[in-house]
């Protein structure tokens, strides 16, 4: 649905003018007398209906949206000792998270610890960079690491899960 958006104003000079006529019972007419350069356009009530149609369709979609950023909020933090990798490639870690489903699909982000230098954030980020996957199990994580095998504790931010 496209609305009409070239509305136009009345252009006249001065004020408006009226002609005032009396009828009977002391009721009275008015009857425009301004000069127009340009008459402009009237909003009337299915414009207005057009409007509200739109913007109800709008508020609609908008709250689907104000949803999915709720959902986002919601983070779980995940601890990944360098202790718990598996002993040989690819290295492993399966962490038990009681109401995660194999079809949810959070966006990982990494955490630091409050005590964190500059030579533990590069450890961290190398060591993040080691992770070539995250799955979602039913009731867990599973974070592998293909290649090497990460040597700082790492702390997995998920967002948009909801256990």
């Amino acid at each position: 649905m496209s609305l009409k958006t070239n509305y136009k104003d009345d252009k006249f000079a001065g004020k408006r003018i009226y002609k005032m006529d009396t009828l009977e019972g002391g009721l009275v007419t008015l009857e425009d007398q301004t000069q127009y350069q340009e008459e402009g356009d009237i909003f009337s009530a299915a414009d207005i209906n057009a409007t509200n149609t739109a913007v109800n369709s709008n508020t609609a979609g908008l709250s689907q949206a104000e949803k999915m950023i709720a959902g986002l909020q919601d983070k779980i933090v995940v601890n990944l000792p360098v202790s718990g990798w598996s002993g040989t490639a690819p290295f492993t870690q399966t962490i038990s998270l009681l109401g995660i489903k194999n079809t949810d699909n959070p966006i990982p982000g990494m955490l630091y610890p409050d005590n964190l230098t500059e030579d533990m954030k590069a450890q961290i980020d190398k060591s993040s960079n080691m992770i070539t996957e995250i799955e979602t199990l039913d009731g867990s994580l599973k974070v592998t690491c293909r290649f090497k095998r990460p040597t700082a504790d790492l702390i997995l931010s998920l967002k948009g899960v909801s256990l």
